[in-house]
């Protein structure tokens, strides 16, 4: 008789785990919360599905499961989706898509893989409850049961909880004994004083940014920074939300405006705008440089004004003009909403686990993806993480 297991979740680690269990002999129920498997999937990328980056750099992921390192070593995205008839392209920045352009493509090749292989897919099941007992599973969905010889745990973490990742089991984790690192939100927005980004709403700029903490800084972005309603966002401010997240209203973005040009030629390059354009609008003597109205908000807060004459600026709003266009501060006011969050920082802690992923608490409980407390930079690093994970599990006999 196969080996039954149920897998609790149907998103890309819980996927990724019924193909493999079944492949090992098992008979696999995946248990998912919403009525489809993969809503969260179909988001990713926006809706192209950004599944991997091209080679394996580990400074790129976050957290206490450092087991992971050698299983994302081992893990080839490519070669991996290959396998199931899914073919990639990876652009100049190295991450890695499905060729059709399409996020639909990836989750249609793990569910046609999943049937091909006899996975039994169970939706709208709540996992309410875990029972061990003489080396058995029991799955609480509410008033229903299911039997199994193991679980594998993929359920997700926190975020985007529209997407069925609601973060249910960490209190029933917790309850077994179980180390949970708060979760919290990341690859998010970043909060900051609404009246400092007010007038740039809607607007994005490219810039070197930085996450400050007690003036120190705790790591370095660059790329586009856009300015939103209440908060800066991008890629680059994605990749420091967990900080912010981790220090709260301790830390600080710094903004530098002019990232391709040397800090000891910002002064000379004001004073040569300042002969070019020294009879125009103070409001008008970055043009070029950047958007008017940021350039106007940095006029401002440098404490001009964009209505008189540049040549009018005195000597310490010259000096503080240089200084915001390379180090432009904005407070952290808050944390951003799991909603408006792609991956969850926290969970499971690496304690709790082996280096297959088994549980060191319970026999035949298996964890994989973002419920552990692993998650990774923007660019494909946190699906990979899902797929490698999952892929890697050893159920035995």
């Amino acid at each position: 008789m196969s080996r039954r297991v149920i897998v609790v979740g149907g998103g890309a680690a819980g996927l990724s785990a019924a193909i493999n269990a079944a492949e090992q002999g098992c008979a696999v129920t995946v248990l998912e919360r919403l009525p489809r498997v993969g809503k969260k999937l179909l988001l990713t990328g926006n809706g192209r599905c950004n599944l991997g980056h091209e080679g394996f750099d580990f400074s790129h992921y976050h957290g206490s499961v450092k087991q992971a390192e050698q299983i994302l070593a081992a893990f080839d995205a490519k070669a991996y989706f290959r396998r199931f008839g899914l073919y990639t392209r990876t652009d100049s920045e190295g991450r890695m898509y499905p060729m059709s352009g399409t996020a639909a493509s990836v989750l249609d090749a793990l569910r046609f893989a999943a049937e091909q292989r006899g996975v039994q897919t169970l939706c709208e099941k709540q996992v309410t409850g875990l029972i061990p007992k003489n080396g058995t599973w029991t799955v609480l969905c509410g008033a229903e049961r299911f039997s199994a010889d193991a679980v594998i745990l993929a359920a997700g973490g926190a975020a985007a909880p529209n997407c069925g990742t609601d973060g249910s089991l960490y209190p029933i984790l917790r309850k077994m004994g179980y180390t949970v690192i708060p979760p919290r939100p990341s690859l998010c927005p970043v909060p900051t004083d609404l009246a400092r980004v007010r007038a740039m709403k809607g607007l994005r700029v490219r810039a070197a940014a930085k996450a400050v903490c007690g003036g120190k800084t705790v790591k370095q972005e660059s790329g586009e920074v856009q300015f939103t309603d209440g908060a800066l966002s991008g890629i680059c401010i994605f990749n420091l939300s967990r900080l912010t997240g981790e220090y709260g209203s301790r830390a600080e973005i710094a903004l530098d405006l002019l990232p391709d040009i040397p800090v000891h030629d910002t002064v000379p390059l004001l004073d040569g705008l300042l002969s070019l354009r020294g009879n125009l609008p103070a409001g008008d003597l970055l043009t070029g440089l950047l958007p008017k109205r940021i350039a106007e908000c940095c006029i401002k807060q440098s404490g001009g004004s964009c209505t008189e004459p540049a040549s009018a600026l005195s000597d310490a709003a010259k000096e503080t003009l240089a200084a915001i266009l390379r180090d432009w501060r904005f407070p952290v006011t808050g944390s951003a909403k799991f909603a408006q969050a792609q991956v969850t920082a926290g969970g499971v802690a690496g304690e709790c686990v082996t280096g297959s992923l088994e549980s060191r608490l319970h026999r035949g409980l298996f964890f994989c993806g973002e419920l552990l407390d692993l998650d990774g930079d923007c660019g494909g690093y946190n699906l990979t993480w899902c797929w490698a994970g999952g892929a890697a599990l050893r159920l035995g006999r």
